[in-house]
């Protein structure tokens, strides 16, 4: 959950960033400095991340925009926080209840802003990517990949099968990027382009996803700073 300082930090790098830094990798410095409340963990932000990046992207398509209303539903329904329990256990009195109701409430718009300036910079990032390397053949050979595999099956796998192969086809644009940072576009793309042309497949990819980029990227990341220094 942001505090209040990030809160401000937010707001003030919405405000800045809008008015004069079209591109959103621009936004990336005045975000470094910004952290998540300490509760939350790296899986929680990945996965509004990853929602947030979705979002980004403005299809008209009434499934692709029902799957993606079921996450944010389900990712809010998870919440660390309780209405009516603190973390302490403790039952709050009503007026405590609202006073701690409004502060959640304030601190997750913080942690929403957040989420969605970190999402448009990876979307620029991606988008880059995916000119040069991600054609449709690679992304239908992951859906029937992914509609194939047994219950049992770990997704990762297939992922990770896929990024490797793509790695391979790596040019330019990828020759100054960290191998690692190169993997986390190339995973975040597939998850989005798959999800573009198989809607139903998102709480599948979604799962591989999260599970992909915290076994595999998680430390990378982390050694940066956080997500909000990917830029």
């Amino acid at each position: 959950m942001a505090s209040d300082s990030n809160l401000n930090r937010i707001r003030q790098s919405l405000s800045e960033s809008e008015a004069g830094a079209s591109d959103p990798r621009q936004k990336g410095r005045y975000i470094t400095d910004m952290s998540w409340d300490a509760d939350a963990s790296f899986d929680e932000q990945t996965q509004h991340i990853l929602l947030k990046f979705l979002q980004e992207n403005k299809i008209e398509n009434r499934t692709y925009q029902q799957e993606i209303q079921k996450l944010e539903s389900e990712l809010r329904n998870e919440s660390r926080f309780d209405d009516d329990i603190q973390t302490d256990g403790h039952c709050p009195s009503v007026p405590q209840r609202a006073v701690f109701r409004s502060y959640v409430e304030q601190a997750n718009r913080g942690d929403e802003e957040l989420y969605r300036i970190i999402a448009a910079q990876l979307v620029v990032l991606g988008d880059e990517l995916d000119q040069s390397i991600i054609n449709h053949a690679s992304i239908e050979q992951f859906i029937r990949a992914n509609e194939t595999m047994q219950p049992q099956e770990d997704g990762t796998r297939i992922m990770s099968s896929m990024i490797a192969n793509l790695t391979t086809q790596t040019n330019g644009v990828t020759r100054d990027m960290p191998q690692e940072k190169v993997f986390l576009l190339l995973a975040m793309m597939l998850f989005k382009k798959t999800v573009v042309e198989k809607p139903l497949l998102l709480p599948r990819i979604f799962r591989t996803t999260v599970q992909y980029i915290s076994n595999t990227l998680q430390n990378y990341i982390q050694n940066t700073g956080g997500w909000q220094n990917i830029h």
